[in-house]
């Protein structure tokens, strides 16, 4: 069992938060571990491998809510499916600015609506909500642009913006899709799955030969969407949650 203090969500949730992630070998014992921390943390996060429904029930006693199964999924970007000539012909291309300034990453974050958030196990939490959810997101996509690893870009298309995507670099030209949106007017306008498509095409171009991200399972319409245009399932999750004050 690895734990870690989540300290950065203290700003967010005015909460001491402990982040919690059991390996697939561990014991049922090992909860044992973490009677001392009740005391010590207001809210705290555990991330079970799957098949350890005994961890499951285990954290269940102790008090633990079950938020959502996460989907870990991966897409190998050297073998994409080129578009058709049709498409090419009749499509103008989703275009992918690079946001290089905190005056541009600012513009980004006014156009991210709360309501963007309603699958996220913190919106879906009736103790945390919506708002704390909407104010997370924010902060961890400005720490990714001040970190240096993040790139983030802005999505427009016949010179509108349509929405984002924030990615964390990893190691042998991997690439992390942590967030990504249209923005609200495009949700329903049928461009998702075109979408999805034309940001892997930019990864590759860009020199990444793998993307990888998560999902969960509250939300259906993007893991439904990430499986058409060809990630795998990788690895799930039971994602569960304990509120001691």
């Amino acid at each position: 069992m690895n734990k870690r203090d989540a300290y950065w969500e203290k700003r967010n949730f005015d909460k001491k938060v402990l982040e919690i992630e059991i390996d697939a070998n561990d014991s049922a014992d090992c909860l044992v571990a973490l009677e001392d921390d009740y005391t010590t943390y207001d809210y705290i996060v555990a991330k079970v491998p799957k098949l350890r429904i005994d961890l499951v029930h285990g954290l269940e006693e102790a008090g633990f809510r079950f938020m959502e199964m996460q989907m870990e999924m991966t897409v190998n970007l050297t073998n994409l499916t080129e578009q058709s000539r049709f498409t090419k012909a009749n499509s103008e291309r989703i275009q992918f600015q690079t946001i290089d300034s905190m005056e541009r990453l600012e513009d980004m974050l006014s156009n991210i609506d709360e309501n963007l958030f309603v699958t996220d196990r913190v919106s879906l939490d009736p103790v945390l909500g919506s708002s704390l959810a909407h104010k997370r997101y924010m902060n961890w996509i400005r720490d990714g642009f001040l970190s240096g690893n993040a790139i983030i870009v802005e999505a427009t298309l016949k010179s509108n913006k349509i929405g984002f995507y924030f990615f964390l670099k990893g190691k042998d030209k991997t690439i992390h899709a942590i967030l990504a949106s249209l923005y609200k007017n495009y949700r329903r306008m049928a461009i998702g799955v075109r979408y999805m498509k034309e940001v892997l095409t930019w990864t590759a171009e860009a020199g990444f030969t793998k993307m990888n991200l998560l999902v969960s399972s509250n939300n259906f319409e993007a893991l439904r969407a990430y499986s058409f245009v060809g990630f795998e399932m990788k690895e799930i999750y039971y994602i569960l949650r304990r509120v001691t004050r």
